[in-house]
């Protein structure tokens, strides 16, 4: 039996469910790649539970020795494995200095969306009466430039109830 955890059309994957039973398949079908570089569909900021981020580098690889007996003919000696990268894009988040943990943090109004026409990948979510609007993109043009909607941007955080971001943030 097949559980489909994402809503499919023409261009896109939606789903308005943080699948935490299932968090590694959306993480796998929400990736992005341009060619250059590819990165699963986890989360930047904080999230506890079970969970495999994943950065990669076209090319950047190494020799895994095949463990298969002599017996399977056609067989390499060797397999090529991909190498996690440094995850650049990961962030904390605190408000009220309670750290955002999709997790941990009671969340409303999830939801995630692939847009494979235009390659970017869009969450937004409510934790602590604050909504967050995330934005991923890599771009094909320039194949080493990661960043939100494209192009640099500004952060702005604008609570909806009593929340602090300190200009500080604890480490």
């Amino acid at each position: 039996m097949y559980t489909r955890i994402m809503e499919i059309s023409p261009w896109t994957l939606r789903s308005a469910k943080l699948e935490k039973e299932h968090k590694r398949l959306q993480e796998s079908l929400t990736s992005l790649g341009n060619g250059y570089m590819g990165m699963r569909g986890s989360f930047e900021e904080t999230y506890s539970a079970d969970s495999h981020l994943g950065t990669y580098i076209a090319g950047v690889w190494f020799p895994d020795k095949t463990r298969v007996g002599w017996w399977k003919n056609g067989y390499p000696k060797y397999f090529g494995k991909a190498i996690n990268a440094l995850n650049f894009s990961k962030v904390k988040i605190f408000v009220d200095g309670q750290e955002v943990d999709l997790a941990k943090n009671d969340v409303a109004g999830f939801s995630v969306e692939l847009d494979m026409q235009h390659g970017v990948l869009r969450r937004s979510f409510t934790v602590f009466g604050v909504r967050f609007d995330v934005c991923k993109f890599l771009s094909v043009a320039q194949k080493s430039w990661l960043s939100p909607a494209g192009k640099p941007c500004p952060l702005t955080a604008k609570p909806t109830k009593s929340a602090s971001i300190p200009s500080s943030m604890p480490t």
